[in-house]
């Protein structure tokens, strides 16, 4: 999101004590974590994700993609479902207390202290593992143990921290858990993005209907790529391709004509090390097959 949020600055202290606490928590909480559940977790990335999906859409029976999008979710986690959640887990009250001091600190904002009663400050050590830890509670295992149960098809949501995509067979079951997950999230203070947000037909026979009419089947964004139905180079096999959504491609050239003006006064050995190190980095995301 082009969006800024404040940037929680915690002493060094505090960095030392949330990098422990992660660890602990992370320990704890990764053997509870579905599967599907993909963003700061050890020997998982995004690319993981990706490919999970692409299994998924080409080797399963899936016709409709629920592409949703939390408002604000950093912003919003609230400070006493987030305690709760905890205790599941958490016996040790100093634990929670540390917890509960982190979320209510200030966080800095143009030279001033903003006390915040809800969200994870952003730059918090500790806020990746909380927030997995938060959706967990409130999305993974509603979805997988509640929902699930009642679909009359095959189903499965792959999510990268607050980004995530549903996949299903069938279409009154992608309606339906549209429709319930307002419902499920608004209890825990989150809110679904209605702009951001869409059911669409994907998968071979939304490109089968697609071929038929001339026309190109629906496409949806996740993890940075515009998602589309195509076949392989003979044309007898669907494939689901990926290509640098637009806009994230618009925001990388903007980021990067902004640093080149901020830093063109380097030494030109310099400045060209730093050129190669940022493109290096930037094929190594998006340097997937298909994408052209």
């Amino acid at each position: 999101s082009s969006k800024k949020r404040p940037l929680g600055i915690p002493a060094l202290e505090d960095k030392l004590v949330q990098a422990g606490l992660t660890r602990v928590l992370s320990a704890i909480y990764e053997q509870d974590f579905i599967d599907d559940s993909y963003g700061f977790r050890p020997g998982r990335g995004c690319h993981d994700a990706l490919r999970a999906l692409s299994k998924e859409v080409e080797g399963c029976r899936v016709h409709y993609i629920v592409d949703a999008d939390i408002k604000g979710f950093f912003d919003n986690v609230d400070h006493d479902w987030m305690i709760k959640f905890l205790g599941h887990r958490i016996a040790d009250k100093r634990v929670l207390r540390y917890v509960k001091r982190f979320l209510k600190a200030g966080i800095m904002e143009e030279g001033k202290e903003i006390a915040s009663d809800k969200g994870t400050p952003q730059g918090g050590i500790i806020s990746p593992v909380l927030a997995n830890i938060y959706l967990h509670y409130s999305l993974d295992i509603w979805f997988t143990r509640v929902f699930q149960q009642g679909c009359h098809g095959q189903s499965r949501i792959i999510r990268y921290a607050d980004d995530f995509v549903v996949c299903f067979e069938r279409e009154a079951d992608a309606i339906r858990f549209r429709k319930e997950l307002d419902l499920r999230l608004s209890k825990f203070g989150l809110e679904i993005s209605p702009e951001k947000t869409k059911t669409i037909e994907f998968g071979p026979y939304a490109q089968s209907k697609a071929d038929s009419r001339g026309g190109k089947a629906s496409t949806f964004d996740f993890l940075g790529f515009t998602h589309y139905c195509s076949r392989s180079r003979n044309g007898r096999k669907f494939r689901m391709k990926r290509i640098t959504s637009r806009k994230k491609f618009t925001a990388k050239i903007r980021m990067f004509r902004d640093w080149l003006k901020a830093n063109r006064t380097l030494p030109t050995d310099e400045l060209m090390g730093k050129v190669g190190s940022k493109l290096q980095g930037h094929f190594a995301y998006y340097g997937v097959t298909d994408n052209q």
